[in-house]
């Protein structure tokens, strides 16, 4: 219990009585009458405010939440009294999490219900808590406030973005892929490789006539087509050291001691909520899918499968995938693959390259799986570094950063040419665009059958 502001300027007027006490001494009881009288108005709205037993407060939001983009949180307001109430309610949600504000008021009629509703942001995956509701009434004559905390402790646990994922499958079925940057490709009869010519019969479809080979033969002739046949897409994830930078949110105003805190992303969650969706629009175009985590070793494997089912074994194996204070051991995540993979695959690679040093080493072994599979190399473009080499120089410091930035970039686009010349595709875009380019390119080489 505490006593709101109202109270607090009713109780100014206590003040006249004793300033005015030489000049009329029966103020006094004046001032203590009022002063009583206050008093008691204070111990009945006290009494009667509702909190205790005529106010409810629930919490409603998904069990899952998604990694890097804002999640609602519902709390569903009941007031179950005759008087309508201003109410003031702090939920306890993990202090990792990127909020809008703590504090939520609101106003319920008698005998209603609202709902107060605020978005959190996830910045790394795992298993959070929330904790209990606090809750602060005002009495009906707005002079005390009484306060109650709810229990109403919970576990979430925080997956890559299962928000894409449920936002392209509505998109799919309303033909509107475009909206979310995602390039559509044209399908073909039944399948991609035409099989034979042959007569045709009453129960072809039109649109399978081939008119040259009809005004060739003088009769109606049709294609038929073979079956397009599901293809290996292996997804490979560095979660290396280099892949522990933070990189801070698009819509994000953090300053650097907030990053240096953990208030960002970091280039692993983004490579798993890309790889979430590749893996969904894999199987939803019959792909079977598969996945390596590695640093120093192998961490986890799952070998190329179709379905819901693999896309849901794979969400459940990478929503806790840690990362690995270590160097990525390339030869051994690539001779583990050629071990496993013995049909042709497209070969995803989320890294992160730095230097030629490294780079050399990682070519000479795609070299050898280019042979066999198509190979295609992710890397994030780190926005800050870019600012850097892009600023102007007004003093010693600024010149030193400038250096080392565009150097570095310089040492990244070599590394990059150096695979792109021994076959491999590379993909260097800003965290933001990373889901899209990843996707689209993935849509691409399937359209154009060089998987």
């Amino acid at each position: 219990m505490h006593f709101s502001n109202r109270l607090l300027i009713f109780l100014l007027p206590v003040v006249i009585p004793i300033v005015l006490y030489n000049v009329s001494p029966n103020l006094l009881f004046v001032g203590g009458a009022y002063l009583v009288l206050l008093f008691v108005v204070s111990v009945i709205d006290y009494a009667t405010n509702p909190l205790t037993e005529q106010v409810a407060v629930s919490r409603e939001m998904n069990s899952k939440f998604s990694l890097g983009v804002e999640n609602v949180v519902t709390l569903k307001v009941i007031n179950r009294s005759r008087h309508r109430l201003r109410l003031r309610i702090k939920d306890d949600f993990p202090d990792e999490f990127l909020y809008e504000t703590v504090l939520h008021e609101c106003r319920v009629s008698p005998t209603h219900s609202t709902d107060v509703s605020y978005r959190l942001t996830p910045l790394r995956r795992g298993i959070y808590e929330f904790v209990d509701i606090h809750l602060q009434c005002w009495g009906v004559l707005g002079l005390i406030v009484r306060r109650r905390r709810i229990p109403a402790a919970v576990e979430i646990k925080v997956y890559p973005n299962l928000q894409a994922v449920r936002q392209y499958e509505l998109l799919v079925k309303r033909g509107m892929l475009h909206q979310i940057g995602l390039k559509t490709s044209r399908q073909f009869g039944e399948g991609t490789e035409m099989e034979r010519l042959r007569e045709y019969s009453p129960d072809d479809d039109f649109r399978r006539i081939d008119w040259n080979a009809t005004a060739r033969q003088r009769k109606p002739i049709v294609r038929e087509f073979e079956t397009e046949r599901s293809q290996d897409v292996v997804i490979m994830l560095d979660t290396g050291r280099l892949m522990a930078s933070p990189i801070l949110l698009e819509t994000s105003t953090l300053s650097a001691e907030e990053l240096t805190t953990q208030k960002a992303m970091l280039k692993l969650d983004y490579a798993i909520n890309t790889t979430l969706m590749t893996a969904y629009v894999s199987m939803l175009k019959g792909d079977k899918v598969g996945l390596i985590a590695f640093a120093d070793s192998v961490h986890q494997y799952l070998a190329p499968k179709p379905g819901k089912k693999q896309f849901l074994t794979m969400l459940e194996t990478i929503y806790a995938l840690p990362v690995h204070p270590v160097e990525p051991d390339f030869e051994e995540a690539f001779k583990y693959l050629a071990s496993k993979q013995r049909r042709r695959a497209l070969i995803i690679l989320f890294t992160d390259i730095l230097d030629s040093d490294s780079v050399e080493g990682i070519a000479a072994y795609v070299s050898q799986l280019s042979k066999h599979h198509l190979v295609a190399c992710v890397t994030l473009t780190d926005s800050g570094i870019v600012e850097l080499a892009e600023q102007g120089t007004q003093d010693s410091k600024s010149v030193y950063q400038k250096t080392i930035a565009e150097r570095l970039l310089q040492e990244k686009h070599a590394t990059l040419e150096i695979l792109r010349r021994r076959g491999v595709i590379t993909i260097d875009v800003p965290a933001h665009q990373l889901t899209m380019a990843v996707v689209n390119k993935y849509l691409e080489l399937k359209a154009k059958s060089r998987i």
